[in-house]
C-alpha cells in the first residue's frame, strides 16, 4: 500500500524536475556583442599637409602719405589705375605752404640787404682804421655787424628752403610703375603727416599673404616649397615661403606669412589680380615615414599609454568582400610609446604594427579579452582620419 504521506512529500521535487528538463530545450539568449570600429594600420610614406586660406597681393605693396599735414585737395587717380614714376597722384589744399614759402622769401630779401649793408660798412670802418682815421674797437664792432648780418641771411635761406619743401611735400608722387589698389582718405578730409592716403601695387612679383597658427609655426622654414591654388583664376602654382614675421597684434597668435610666386608666364601674370582668395597647401615634416593613429584611438592610465586592437576570428570574409561586418574578435590592449604630434594625429614609437586592426570607435568599458563584433574597417596611411 502507497504512503499517501511520502507521496505528497516527494510531489515539488517531481514538480521541479519536469520545468528543469522543459527548459533544458529551449535555447539560452546569449548577451550581444558590443560593436567596434577598427582602422587598419599602415606606414604612412607621405608627408602631411595643411589647407590654409589666403589672399593674393603684389610683392611691394607702398603705402603713400604725405610729409605735411593738411586738407587734401584732390585725387588725381582712382582705383586700379596705372601709374608711372613721377606721376602726380594726389594733392593737398597748400595755400598756407605758399604764403609760409613767401613770407620766407621776402625775410631772406631783409637779410640780404642787412648783410649786404653790414659788409658796407665794414669795409668802410677797415679802410677808416688803416687811415688811421679810426679806433680798432670800431673795426671790431663793425666786424661783429657783418658775421651777424650773415648768420641771419644763411638762416632765412635755409628757412625759405625749408618752405618750399613742404610746398613740395603738398603733393604725392608715384615712386615707380604701379597700379593704385586702394584709397584710403577722400578730398576734403583733413590727414596728418605720416597718415596713409594710397596703396599702390608696385613690381611684377606677386606674393600670398596669410595667418600662420602656432601649431604650424615649428613646421614651416623660408624657402619651404607650397602649392598655391587661385579659384578664381583656375590657377594651380608653385609657391616658395618667404618670410614668417611676428605678431602685429600679441593678443593674436597668429603669424604673418608670406609665400611668393615666382617663373610666373606672360599669360598666368595676365589671369591674375592682387586681392584674389587663395588656397595655400603646406607641406609639413610629419607624418613621414612611421605609424600615426587618430588622437582619439589613444587612451591613457596609470600605466601609461595605450590602445586596443581586435583580434578578429579565424574565419575566412567572402571572397572580395573587403568587409568585416558581422565578424566577431578579441579586444587586446595595447601598452604603446608616443612620438610626435601633428594635428589630430599621433605618431606610435613601439607598441604597433602595421596591419594591426585598431579600434577607433566603440572603446567606453572595453577591456582586454573582452568579445567584440566588429563593424567595416578602412585602411590608414596617415593622411585621412577615421
Amino acid at each position: 500500500m502507497i504512503n499517501r504521506g511520502a507521496l505528497l512529500a516527494a510531489l515539488p521535487v517531481l514538480v521541479l524536475m519536469l520545468v528543469l528538463a522543459g527548459c533544458a530545450d529551449e535555447p539560452v539568449e546569449e548577451a550581444p556583442l558590443r560593436p567596434v570600429r577598427t582602422l587598419t594600420v599602415e606606414a604612412s610614406g607621405a608627408a602631411a599637409e595643411r589647407q590654409l586660406p589666403g589672399r593674393l597681393e603684389a610683392a611691394a605693396n607702398r603705402r603713400l602719405s604725405f610729409r605735411v599735414a593738411g586738407q587734401l585737395a584732390s585725387h588725381e587717380v582712382a582705383v586700379g589705375d596705372t601709374v608711372e614714376a613721377g606721376q602726380r597722384l594726389a594733392s593737398l589744399e597748400a595755400t598756407d605752404l605758399r604764403l609760409q614759402r613767401d613770407r620766407a622769401a621776402s625775410a631772406l630779401a631783409g637779410a640780404q640787404a642787412a648783410a649786404a649793408n653790414a659788409e658796407a660798412q665794414w669795409q668802410r670802418a677797415r679802410r677808416l682804421y688803416e687811415a688811421g682815421s679810426a679806433p680798432a674797437q670800431d673795426l671790431d664792432a663793425a666786424r661783429a655787424q657783418v658775421e651777424a648780418a650773415r648768420a641771419q641771411r644763411d638762416g632765412a635761406r635755409d628757412a625759405r628752403a625749408l618752405a618750399e619743401r613742404q610746398l613740395e611735400f603738398a603733393s604725392l608722387e608715384a615712386p615707380g610703375d604701379c597700379r593704385v589698389a586702394s584709397r584710403l582718405v577722400e578730398a576734403s578730409e583733413n590727414v596728418g603727416a605720416g597718415q596713409p592716403v594710397l596703396v599702390l601695387a608696385c613690381g611684377d612679383d606677386l606674393e600670398v599673404r596669410a595667418a600662420l597658427s602656432e601649431d604650424l609655426l615649428g613646421e614651416l622654414v623660408a624657402g619651404a616649397p607650397v602649392r598655391v591654388r587661385l579659384p578664381l583664376a583656375d590657377l594651380s602654382l608653385a609657391g616658395e615661403v618667404t618670410e614668417i614675421g611676428l605678431p602685429v597684434d600679441p593678443r593674436q597668435a597668429t603669424w604673418p606669412l608670406r609665400v611668393g610666386l615666382r617663373g610666373l608666364s606672360v599669360a598666368q601674370r595676365a589671369r591674375l589680380r592682387p586681392g584674389m582668395a587663395a588656397e595655400l597647401t603646406l607641406p609639413l615634416g610629419g607624418p613621414g615615414s612611421g605609424l600615426w593613429v587618430p588622437m582619439v584611438a589613444v587612451q591613457q592610465d596609470i600605466h601609461g599609454h595605450y590602445l586596443f586592437v581586435a583580434e578578429p576570428d579565424e574565419l575566412d570574409a567572402p571572397e572580395g568582400s573587403g568587409a568585416n561586418n558581422g565578424r566577431q574578435a578579441t579586444v587586446r590592449r595595447h601598452d604603446v610609446t608616443l612620438g610626435g604630434r601633428h594635428g589630430e594625429r599621433l605618431e606610435i614609437v613601439a607598441g604597433l604594427a602595421p596591419g594591426e586592426q585598431l579600434i577607433v570607435a566603440g572603446m567606453s568599458r572595453l577591456h582586454d579579452g573582452m568579445r567584440v563584433r566588429l563593424l567595416d574597417d578602412h585602411r590608414d596611411s596617415g593622411e585621412a582620419s577615421p
